[in-house]
């Protein structure tokens, strides 16, 4: 019982610091579920953003789901998918109330989005490092990216998203299992 409560409260936490969208949920995730609970290493930390990312629907909800699985079975993934989701839900509904009862001008709300800017910046900086330094770790990948790149802008692929995922995916298995005869 106490552990799912941290995981409504983790999860609570990372969807307040979410408001740039999923990409820069990935920092904050990382932060409460490895470093702070260390409910995951880095190494699951990284399979569960790629499992999160192929997935259809937000990164932030299906890593929430599956977290939660994991620590609390269907009642973990239940309660972690409701923190995340109903924690800004219930946020909008406060500052909408405020906004109905006091009068603010239309360059306040223009002052208040801007201010958000450089926070947006901080955490998609943070995430796109946190995703590239565990590439280092793999220097196939760092071929491979380039590949994708070349064959996204070149090529009709990107007309259809789930030929590039398997046309990548395909790539790395291949690369992993000639790097795997080679280092033998």
């Amino acid at each position: 019982m106490r552990e799912l409560f941290f995981l409504a409260l983790a999860f609570a936490r990372i969807s307040l610091g979410s408001f740039a969208g999923g990409l820069s949920s990935i920092a904050l995730i990382y932060h409460e579920i490895v470093l702070n609970y260390q409910w995951l290493t880095s190494g699951e930390f990284e399979q569960m953003i790629s499992l999160a990312q192929m997935s259809p629907g937000p990164i932030a909800v299906n890593a929430a789901t599956y977290v939660g699985k994991k620590l609390g079975g269907f009642p973990g993934a239940v309660i972690a998918t409701v923190a995340i989701v109903a924690t800004p839900l219930i946020l909008l509904l406060i500052l909408l109330l405020i906004i109905k009862i006091l009068p603010i001008g239309q360059t306040t709300k223009q002052n208040a989005k801007l201010s958000l800017r450089p926070g947006v910046a901080a955490l998609l900086t943070t995430s796109t490092l946190r995703l590239f330094s565990s590439t280092l770790n793999r220097p196939i990948y760092l071929l491979l990216a380039p590949l994708a790149f070349f064959l996204l802008l070149n090529t009709r692929i990107n007309k259809r998203p789930s030929l590039g995922i398997i046309t990548c995916g395909l790539l790395a298995a291949l690369t992993a299992f000639f790097a795997n005869i080679i280092c033998r």
